[in-house]
């Protein structure tokens, strides 16, 4: 009878062992997060992203971009994702502000596939009228913020 309850306690304790510290840990760790800026020459707009940056799969998960709009000038604003990496240069596809609206903020995520070296926003400036985009503005670009070339 001692012995089924030593073995019952043992158990017990090794049970405990491996539960407490996998409850203790976070489902998924917070990616590290670059951010960057840019804005017009004349102030007629600007923009912001911030990324967290994911090493496997590598990913940019969240992407958050922030565009505001400052002058009614008959242009509409739109922003996109440049990356660049294993796939090769991609431009994402191009949000704009809704007309009559002076800011934006829209959340998603960029998965190419392969590593990507670095990231970047273009605010571009579209006529109404035409939907032509008249011109764009990057920010500054944003490497990895870790090295992968170990792996």
């Amino acid at each position: 009878m001692r012995l089924k309850h030593t073995l019952a306690a043992s158990a017990a304790v090794a049970l405990a062992a491996v539960l407490v510290p996998a409850a203790a840990t976070p489902a998924a760790a917070a990616p590290l997060t670059t951010s960057a800026s840019v804005r017009a020459t004349d102030y007629s707009y600007s923009g912001r992203v911030d990324i967290g940056w994911r090493l496997r799969p590598y990913s940019l998960d969240p992407v958050t971009i922030h565009v505001e709009d400052t002058a009614t000038d008959g242009y509409a604003i739109g922003a996109r994702l440049v990356t660049n990496g294993d796939n090769g240069h991609i431009v994402w596809r191009l949000r704009t502000i809704p007309s009559g609206q002076d800011t934006a903020t829209w959340t998603t995520y960029a998965s190419p596939g392969g590593y990507i070296d670095n990231a970047y926003i273009e605010i571009c400036k579209i006529r109404v009228s035409t939907g032509v985009i008249s011109s764009c503005e990057s920010s500054s670009v944003m490497n990895a913020p870790f090295d992968d070339s170990s792996a």
